[in-house]
């Protein structure tokens, strides 16, 4: 009797030692990997993201994790249920209506954005918000207007993070001339060495000397194009390869080692193409970037998530983009920008970080 209650215990034990170690792999519909999503607990607590090969390492002790990833529905998987450690996505239904070109001298894109920071205590800050993006074909310009709102768990991080944000708003939601794929293709060999080859499955692999940076997945049934990039690690190997003296060299590349400990910085995107494989500055479809790091005074483990969608987009003359500015010069509270989601079937946050962020904009 005794050996047979200590059998089991020990099978309890070793059970629940495999799944505190447990190993997921997250994967689309496809079969693709799915890279850096957001992992929480069931009350919006930051447990880490998957990598860029769609691998989680759950070293926690949570036996139900929720996943979020700006192309994807948000999905709540408990891990007992999970077979052979692979946990599959479903793609989020957005889609942006094509556009027909005319020759005209502006292209007015419409985006929509959210950002979210979420430490170990689950969502302090939330902001959302409508940019209208109007590039100048001639001048090559780029003018932006943005209306948007936020909430925090106090005054001090609402003021410090709205700071923060809004550069990298302006940075990363804003309509870019270039997208990560074609700065890459266009820089090829000269930037830090980086290198795009394509694998057995057809996938083209970002590359330099040293590891993948990133992957590009091209979809002609659906003529889009979506990227994933280590951006933290591509800049890490950038600032080292410029650095021609060795000292200084082996210097900056102790301090980047100690600073990836604590820092990450990834970006996810898609794009639409044509039939050649091209895109155009107005095929902009949707973008994530995730800074992942550690905040000095409390030492918690945060992460800043900016997801951008584009929900209109219109070539126009300079007259019809005065009238374009004017109806959309309103302000926009949270309840317009939920109804505004859900006019533009943008994907939905996860339903539990959805209830701690309603409670954000309560107080």
């Amino acid at each position: 009797m005794l050996k047979k209650l200590f059998f089991t215990f020990l099978m309890v034990l070793l059970s629940l030692v495999s799944m505190k170690a447990q190993r997921i792999l997250v994967i689309d519909a496809d079969g693709d990997p799915v890279p850096y999503a957001a992992v929480t607990t069931e009350d919006g607590k930051l447990i880490g993201t998957t990598d860029i090969n769609g691998v989680f390492e759950n070293t926690t002790e949570n036996t139900v994790l929720c996943l979020s990833q700006v192309a994807y529905k948000p999905l709540t998987v408990n891990l007992a249920e999970v077979v052979d450690g692979v946990v599959r996505m479903e793609d989020a239904e957005f889609t942006l209506p094509d556009v027909v070109v005319k020759p005209k001298e502006l292209l007015y894109v419409q985006t929509y954005y959210r950002v979210t920071y979420i430490d170990e205590e689950g969502p302090l800050y939330y902001r959302a918000g409508v940019i209208d993006n109007t590039y100048e074909f001639a001048k090559e310009k780029i003018d932006i207007k943005e209306k948007s709102i936020s909430a925090a768990n106090s005054g001090i991080l609402k003021f410090a993070l709205n700071s923060i944000a809004g550069h990298m708003i302006k940075n990363r939601c804003k309509l870019q001339n270039k997208s990560i794929y074609q700065k890459v293709n266009s820089n090829q060999g000269n930037w830090a060495k980086v290198s795009v080859a394509t694998d057995s499955t057809g996938r083209q692999v970002i590359s330099d000397s040293e590891s993948v940076l990133g992957y590009i997945n091209e979809d002609k049934e659906s003529s889009t194009r979506t990227v994933s990039f280590n951006e933290w690690l591509f800049f890490k190997r950038l600032n080292i390869a410029n650095e021609t003296n060795e000292k200084k060299k082996e210097k900056k590349q102790a301090e980047l080692d100690v600073q990836e400990q604590n820092s990450e910085h990834s970006y996810f995107e898609i794009y639409r193409m044509d039939e050649n494989g091209h895109s155009s500055i107005g095929d902009f479809v949707m973008q994530q970037s995730l800074d992942i790091g550690v905040f000095k005074r409390t030492k918690k483990k945060y992460i800043l998530i900016i997801e951008s969608f584009a929900t209109e987009t219109a070539y126009i003359d300079k007259k019809e983009f005065k009238q374009t500015r004017k109806d959309n010069d309103v302000d926009k509270s949270y309840e317009d920008l939920l109804r505004y989601e859900k006019a533009h079937s943008i994907p939905p946050l996860a339903p539990h970080l959805r209830v701690q962020i309603d409670k954000l904009f309560e107080k």
